[in-house]
């Protein structure tokens, strides 16, 4: 039978990452002011960098979660699986909601200071998007999986390295510019509480096919 714990007895490093992460990044928007924070950290760039989160900002969310997806299928259990895909899912599904319904004309800041007239630093050859800059879908995809992996160790240092994932990947959007400090929290919050949840909501069954692989021996159960 499944035995439930305390999912921050479990994974506390992965807490105490996000939270020093969300404090810092809504203190500094709350003092500087949203745009002056953006062009204050958009002077710093290098040429390293700039290959770097490009390619770093997909493949740690979106390529990263479908290569775990199909890990967690073929060698975890089926709740595992579940923590992943529901959260990710549902997670996803609120995030395009509040894009496209409440937040669609909120400029991008590539694209925000660039209509403003106001100079900005942006990589070359990345393309510029316009709109929905809240929340980022991003940080909310590197919080779950930050989260999910933190569950599959026990290792405090794994965890800490794990949970280092979702401040990374906000950092990356940011330096892209293609999302304000503050959308990187929302991301954060919406895949942060939805993990939780789904968590939660899972463990309440003591189903024991749960607790079962996909493949078993070569064969699909």
């Amino acid at each position: 039978m499944h035995q439930q714990k305390d999912l921050f007895v479990r994974i506390w490093p992965f807490f105490v990452i996000f939270f020093i992460y969300n404090f810092a990044a809504i203190a500094m928007t709350q003092y500087f002011g949203r745009d002056e924070l953006h062009l204050y950290f958009n002077k710093y760039h290098d040429h390293f960098f700039d290959k770097f989160f490009v390619i770093y900002t997909d493949f740690g969310t979106y390529y990263l979660f479908f290569i775990l997806l199909g890990y967690l299928f073929w060698k975890e259990t089926k709740r595992r699986f579940l923590y992943l895909f529901i959260s990710g899912s549902v997670a996803t599904a609120i995030s395009l909601f509040f894009k496209n319904i409440y937040f669609q004309q909120v400029l991008r800041p590539g694209y925000y200071f660039t209509e403003k007239k106001i100079d900005i630093v942006l990589v070359k050859n990345y393309a510029v998007q316009m709109e929905s800059t809240f929340p980022s879908g991003h940080s909310l995809t590197a919080t779950i999986i930050a989260m999910l992996l933190s569950l599959l160790t026990t290792n405090r240092w794994l965890q800490v390295f794990f949970g280092l994932l979702f401040p990374s990947i906000a950092i990356s959007r940011i330096y892209l510019s293609r999302h304000f400090a503050i959308d990187t929290v929302g991301g954060s919050m919406i895949g942060f509480f939805i993990f939780i949840f789904t968590y939660y909501i899972i463990n309440s069954y003591n189903n024991s096919k749960l607790d079962q692989k996909f493949i078993k021996n070569g064969k699909s159960k």
